[in-house]
């Protein structure tokens, strides 16, 4: 018992830092936001950064290409064609970076709920554990097999009393039958 004590208590003790850490994820429900500030975060600037140098390498290639009409010999303006290439790329930008970032939030949605069913289910196996009869399954059954074991000698000895009155009833029956037959 003092065993069981000392290692349900230990177990009580790592039962409840592992319910703190769930109860938060799952008190925010399954629309919570799955990423960490820092992450999202860094994930926004990798996209930003990857269609900023995109949409700078597609503009310097429409003014290169630009440039090189009209036989070289320009004023310095930029063509109306030329604007309007260059506006088309820097559309083109702004939608890939929308999209890219679409795609950013609906995965940090998704983990979120990925992370709130996962708590469930662990704060479910948490409270599963809380079971002291779980731990003391050994116990009981030994105690149930020690019962068993008293109620079957009990029923022994109360066979054998009653085997033994019995045989002194007998006894005392075939002793009066001796005496009747020695006075007769």
């Amino acid at each position: 018992m003092s065993n069981y004590s000392q290692l349900f208590s230990q177990q009580q003790g790592v039962l409840a830092g592992l319910n703190k850490s769930l109860s938060p994820i799952v008190a925010a429900g399954p629309s919570q936001q799955g990423f960490s500030g820092a992450e999202l975060n860094s994930l926004n600037t990798s996209a930003i950064n990857a269609n900023a140098g995109a949409t700078q390498s597609a503009l310097q290639a429409a003014r290169t290409f630009g440039a090189g009409q009209g036989g070289g010999g320009t004023s310095g303006l930029t063509s109306g064609i030329t604007k309007q290439i260059e506006s088309s790329v820097a559309a083109q930008g702004a939608g890939n970076l929308a999209t890219n970032e679409g795609q950013i939030q609906q995965a940090n949605w998704a983990q979120g709920n990925s992370n709130y069913f996962k708590a469930l289910g662990a704060q479910e196996g948490v409270a599963g554990l809380y079971n002291p009869n779980g731990s003391m399954t050994g116990a009981i059954n030994e105690n149930n097999n020690s019962f068993s074991q008293a109620s079957a000698i009990n029923t022994q000895e109360n066979a054998m009393a009653q085997d033994i009155a019995g045989f002194a009833t007998a006894a005392v029956g075939s002793a009066g039958d001796i005496i009747s037959a020695a006075k007769g």
